[in-house]
């Protein structure tokens, strides 16, 4: 028991946690979550463009029993950032004592964000996708990079292809990785990007249908991650299975949220929530013909679980760390 809280940095969390570590802590932290084991609300978003400041946030509180843990992520976008020379997403942690309340630390959340964005396409494919072998990303932007990033360290790529709106982002993305063991595709167009691939990525800021129906071949993964429609209705509709990473928030945002507000999709659509799989509670695929349709919308708990891990590594190795004293400080 301490009045003590850490202030905790982005380069902090990097040097006690890696890519792999955050993988396997959004598999386990899925687990628990079907499990039972984790109090997790529906994030709450705050617009604060009707007030003049052109940018939001998501509140996203948690409690994981197993890490004996709670707190509040808050990760938002910031129109004027950009100009500035940061990124447009920004997030940040705070973890308390579930017992007291207490503040045991507050802590940068961008790398934790994108690696745990990453992590759980990573997961979601490695539990649902019949074939691994044709990835392709619509949307080269950072998010983009860290879900190639992650899946190429658990999963078996042989061609990546890249879609974008933008020829220049295509190319920075493929330049970046330069190494890869595996082909890099930069496509024209959506169409040519998705026929015949195995896997589907959509990680952008579009309002759009960026994949149609048509271009979807039997047995593809399609992995939707943005915060608005991406994918043509029908393609959804006539999807073998349509799936959640979480029922409250998946319904009322991201790639569902118009169809649900027009009746076409509610939550008996759903043929399985992605944590009652990765616990063993429900099927995912069934057979290698079936094409899925996930939603991930993103769930506080995961980088909550991370940001735990950070803060018990760094206090274990006897790095120097900022601290206050929340009572006499």
């Amino acid at each position: 028991m301490s009045d003590q809280a850490c202030i905790i940095s982005n380069s902090q969390v990097q040097r006690h946690v890696t890519p792999m570590d955050v993988i396997e802590i959004v598999e386990q932290t899925w687990k628990w979550y079907g499990e039972g084991q984790i109090i997790m609300p529906a994030k709450v978003t705050t617009d604060m463009e009707p007030a003049g400041i052109p940018g939001w946030f998501n509140s996203m509180p948690s409690y994981i029993a197993p890490l004996h843990v709670a707190g509040i992520k808050l990760v938002g976008g910031y129109a004027e950032n950009p100009r500035h020379g940061k990124p447009y997403i920004k997030a940040n942690l705070m973890l308390t004592d579930p017992r007291t309340g207490d503040l045991r630390a507050v802590m940068c959340g961008d790398w934790i964000s994108d690696y745990r964005t990453g992590a759980q396409a990573a997961v979601a494919a490695k539990h649902l996708a019949a074939k691994t072998d044709v990835l392709t990303i619509i949307g080269a932007g950072n998010q983009g990079f860290y879900c190639l990033d992650c899946m190429r360290r658990i999963l078996d790529i042989k061609e990546v292809r890249v879609c974008d709106i933008s020829a220049a982002a295509r190319e920075r993305f493929v330049a970046r990785f330069a190494d890869a063991p595996f082909r890099l595709v930069s496509c024209e167009t959506n169409e040519a990007g998705c026929r015949g691939s195995d896997m589907i990525i959509t990680i952008t800021t579009a309002n759009t249908a960026l994949v149609k129906d048509p271009w979807v071949k039997p047995g593809a993964l399609v992995m939707t991650m943005g915060s608005f429609t991406e994918t043509s209705a029908d393609l959804v509709l006539n999807a073998d299975k349509l799936m959640l990473d979480h029922v409250g928030q998946g319904l009322h945002r991201g790639n569902l949220k118009e169809m649900v507000d027009k009746g076409l999709v509610t939550e008996k659509s759903i043929s399985a929530v992605l944590t009652d799989v990765v616990c063993g509670k429900a099927a995912g695929r069934e057979h290698s013909d079936q094409r899925i349709v996930i939603e991930l919308v993103g769930m506080g708990c995961l980088d909550l679980a991370v940001a735990a891990t950070a803060y018990e590594r760094i206090l274990a190795s006897g790095e120097p760390v900022v601290t206050v004293d929340m009572l006499n400080g």
